[in-house]
């Protein structure tokens, strides 16, 4: 499998996650839509009720997170695609999580220069 190959595996899991953290919003704060979590009241860096999960509100976005670098997705409302700095970010978070082969991404995850050359041409 090419390095093209295996960054684009792992853009149907950024739509899932993306879908599962707004949903985890939705539920837990008790919103109409997950952008709602942008919301003055609902701004900053807090717990997820009831879970281990974390949100930190930036811009015009948000990072669902289990701990810094480890898990979930960090994405911009009204951007339904990712962009190259977005997937890079949530490789990142998937591959520190566990939940990608380290036999088969370790060289992207090591290889800054390479990551970024192969994220661009993926999603191109």
């Amino acid at each position: 499998m090419t390095d093209i190959e295996l960054i684009r595996n792992i853009i149907p899991l950024w739509y899932a996650e993306k879908k599962w953290a707004e949903e985890l919003l939705i539920r837990t704060l008790h919103l109409s839509e997950a952008k709602d979590v942008l919301q003055t009241e609902n701004r900053g860096n807090v717990q997820i009720p009831g879970t281990n999960w974390f949100y930190r509100t930036h811009g015009i976005g948000v990072d669902v997170y289990r701990t810094e670098d480890v898990g979930g997705i960090d994405f911009d409302f009204g951007k339904d695609d990712p962009d190259p700095w977005r997937l890079r970010i949530f490789f990142e978070k998937q591959y520190n999580a566990g939940n990608l082969s380290y036999e088969k991404y370790k060289h992207l995850f090591e290889d800054e220069d390479l990551l970024e050359a192969v994220v661009k041409e993926a999603l191109s």
